[in-house]
């Protein structure tokens, strides 16, 4: 039953990151990792969780670089905001 579990989760995961499907990676993430019964497979699975850690990454770069984007932006229409009611007649 273990064999199966590990090799079931080590299939899961790689298809959560071929799919770039984020909710799955956090779900295993989550997850009790099974014990493995080889080398080779705990090996597998390494490089499974150091690809997902890269994704995850590469996602918060993305919404961190959003965020400066998002906050810039605000600060350029209230400024507009500010200066288009301050217009002396």
């Amino acid at each position: 039953m273990e064999r199966r579990n590990a090799k079931e989760w080590i299939n899961s995961l790689k298809i959560a990151l071929i799919n770039n499907d984020l909710k799955k990676i956090e779900e295993y993430s989550n997850r009790k990792i099974p014990e493995f019964s080889s080398i080779e497979e705990a090996q597998k699975a390494l490089k499974l969780v150091q690809q997902a850690t890269k994704i995850l990454e590469i996602k918060k770069s993305e919404i961190s670089k959003n965020m400066k984007e998002l906050q810039t932006a605000k600060k350029f229409i209230q400024s507009s905001n500010s200066s288009f009611f301050n217009i002396e007649a």
